[in-house]
């Protein structure tokens, strides 16, 4: 159809179409975890509940392959009176098949198109429709390859919360308004007509409208910033580097900007921080580790990709963070001033590199973001605490592996934007690198890792796996296949009995080690065993020995011949595995006992809208937890997969086993932790405790 709408302005036209429900306030942490988890705090929480709608993975329209987008120009008024977003869309694209007759972009059906004019050079209107979360237009003549053209859709409308979080409209603590996207995965299209897949990347351009008074932050360069016309004053912005449309941010506040020259082997830029005045404080100290942390990653992964842009955070009211290319979307809950959440400012600047400016080609390979990301976390812990911090970390991130019985490829046919963010991508991720570097040996695994973030044919475009296992394979001169292979598609990891004797021999003792593979089957592959290297230490009668034996047998007998009785052994003594290990000596008997579950944290408590309940065990369990009344009775209930041992956490959103919200007021919760593989003929343990719900 053709629109029927005048010609839309943007300084006149300021229709009242609804009211969008704001989410203010900024809830209290009352305890914390021992360490903030990057897959609980960028908006990912495994397949909990969402506070919005979950919208299913669009299916790419096969129409959308026939042009690549080449520039978007985002002019936007943001009104924050009754809460509409008025705009237009400029979309520049390059013919890519022979000939072209429709255009198509994606688009929320609850937004309103008022008009779409192609520029020929003229603007000339467009018949076009406007369903099934598509706008398509009729192009007047067709377009053959290699020819250019520019498509401005104007727009009007209240975008709706989604997914992970989408459009929002806020208000700070202070009564001060707000505006906020994070579109990751597929929820750009809630708020602007796009190409809405991160195959596809382009160069972003920004003119925002908002009210006078109040600042707008895009990705990029500040361009201008007009004075004040009619009470509303416009922020142009630009970024010269090609993004996803995922990671186009827009953030509008009253904000107080931190600013700082940064100078190092990260390059030359400026440390711009947008906040709430009343967290400048807190945020100056929180971020004073910034050029410290560029440094470091200028030294393993090169110059800062948006070398000659900003970086810095732009706050929110929020209980998270999102990599938003140049300026991080970081929640108001993160500002704390004591640096407590620095692992998580680590892991938002590496996205700088891993995802923003190399991006997967598809949502499969969410884990070269979220590993990547992960690892450099440990490396940065390795940087500050030697050895032991990296040990540490990687203890710590070995809970999430076993969460769920699936590759850490993700499975393209699930339609729920929750499971590509589990915490799987994030941990699993973070070990499949970890082992690679202990596979290839640290100097060719920071070659690799500094020639993949350098490579001109990968920087800026879009990858798969395959890339980075052929970074590897040219760097190293190692064939690999086999290990991304059990790494990546595999759905489980190496559970090792290891029995051991010994025996006098000549003048010392010959040491007979029995290892086997115990763990469970992968449902595609079957029973084939693992191979990797496994360090075992010795703790001898004169001290310790440790030996690398290379595993590649579900049942593989080893001999040593020692000077000095061994006394016990220890698998993996090092953390660089991913596994778990029951140590049986002489007599057939652990010679190492694991500890039993115990409780660690409920925060925050009081709480609302979430909680996290947090324990750990020394081995595999499959634990049940119930939420209940004061009354006794049992109003939520959940059964959680299979895991490895570790940290175990389970979020709590407040409402019943109906999706009903709860009142205010005193719960109890309990957590029956059943053990599983050699340990359940363990009794199972009871841990439980009060919470309490804040509304």
């Amino acid at each position: 159809m053709r629109s029927i709408w005048p010609t839309f302005s943007l300084f006149h036209v300021l229709v009242c179409t609804g009211l969008i429900l704001c989410t203010a306030g900024q809830p209290a942490i009352a305890e914390r975890s021992d360490v903030p988890y990057a897959c609980l705090l960028e908006g990912t929480r495994g397949l909990e509940k969402s506070d919005f709608p979950s919208t299913p993975m669009p299916i790419p329209d096969p129409r959308q392959d026939f042009f690549d987008v080449l520039h978007y120009k985002l002019t936007l008024l943001v009104d924050f009176e009754p809460g509409n977003l008025h705009g237009s869309v400029t979309t520049t694209f390059k013919v890519t098949t022979e000939s072209m007759d429709q255009f198509v972009l994606d688009f929320r059906d609850n937004m309103q198109v008022l008009e779409v004019s192609i520029h020929d050079p003229y603007q000339t209107p467009l018949d076009f429709t406007h369903q099934d979360d598509l706008v398509v237009v009729e192009l007047p003549v067709p377009l053959t390859s290699g020819q250019a053209a520019k498509i401005q859709v104007t727009y009007t409308g209240v975008p709706q919360p989604e997914g992970l979080f989408g459009f929002q409209f806020q208000e700070t603590s202070e009564g001060s308004p707000v505006a906020i996207t994070v579109s990751e995965p597929w929820s750009a299209r809630s708020w602007w007509p796009c190409k809405d897949y991160p195959n596809d990347k382009a160069l972003v351009t920004f003119f925002l409208v908002v009210p006078e008074g109040l600042t707008a932050v895009a990705n990029g360069n500040l361009v201008s910033r007009t004075p004040a016309l009619n009470q509303y004053q416009m922020f142009i912005w630009h970024e010269t580097n090609p993004l996803p449309t995922y990671l186009v941010s827009l953030a509008v506040s009253e904000y107080e900007k931190i600013s700082q020259l940064y100078v190092g082997p990260g390059g030359i830029f400026n440390l711009q921080h947008y906040v709430y005045p009343y967290l400048k404080e807190q945020a100056q100290n929180d971020f004073a580790i910034l050029p410290e942390m560029f440094d470091f990653t200028g030294s393993i992964l090169g110059q800062y990709p948006f070398n000659g842009e900003k970086y810095g955070m732009a706050i929110c009211n929020w209980d998270a963070a999102m990599e938003h290319p140049t300026v991080v979307t970081w929640g108001d809950v993160l500002v704390t001033g004591d640096g407590y959440f620095e692992t998580i400012i680590m892991h938002e600047l590496a996205h700088q590199w891993f995802g923003n400016m190399i991006t997967p080609k598809d949502w499969t390979q969410i884990w070269l973001n979220e590993g990547f990301a992960t690892y450099v976390e440990a490396l940065w812990a390795e940087n500050q605490q030697g050895s032991a911090g990296l040990q540490t970390f990687m203890a710590q991130h070995s809970w999430g592996v076993g969460y769920l019985e699936d590759p850490l490829i993700r499975n393209q046919d699930n339609d729920n934007p929750w499971y590509y963010f589990q915490a799987i991508v994030y941990h699993k991720g973070a070990w499949v690198l970890h082992m690679l570097r202990r596979q290839l040996g640290d100097t060719a695994f920071f070659e690799s890792l500094y020639t993949y973030a350098n490579d001109p044919q990968l920087k800026w475009s879009t990858v798969h796996s395959d890339d980075f296992k052929d970074v590897c394979e040219r760097v190293s001169g190692q064939e690999l296949d086999w290990f991304f292979q059990q790494w990546l598609q595999w759905t489980t990891y190496p559970i090792y009995n290891l029995v051991w004797d010994q025996e006098p021999h000549n003048d010392g003792f010959r040491l007979n080690i029995l290892l086997e593979q115990n763990q469970d089957p992968d449902p595609q592959y079957g029973m084939i065993p693992f191979q990797t290297m496994v360090d075992l230490k010795f703790h001898t009668s004169q001290g310790d020995t440790m030996v690398t034996v290379w595993n590649n047998q579900l049942v593989q007998h080893f001999e040593f011949d020692l000077p000095a009785s061994t006394l016990s052994i220890v698998v993996d003594p090092n953390r660089w595995l991913l596994n778990e290990a029951t140590v049986f000596g002489p007599n057939s008997a652990p010679v190492q006992e694991l500890p039993s579950a115990r409780w660690l944290s409920a925060s925050p408590n009081p709480f609302n809208p979430r909680i996290w309940l947090r324990w750990e065990t020394g081995y595999a369990t499959r634990d049940q937890i119930e939420i209940l009344d004061l009354q006794g009775r049992v109003i939520r209930t959940q059964t959680l997969s299979r895991q490895a041992p570790g940290l175990r956490e389970y979020q709590w959103d407040g409402v019943n086993n109906h999706g009903q919200a709860c009142p205010s007021g005193v719960y109890l919760y309990r957590v029956l932790v059943r053990p599983e593989g050699d340990k359940n003929n363990q009794e199972p343990q009871l841990l439980q405790g009060k919470i309490t719900l804040v509304r």
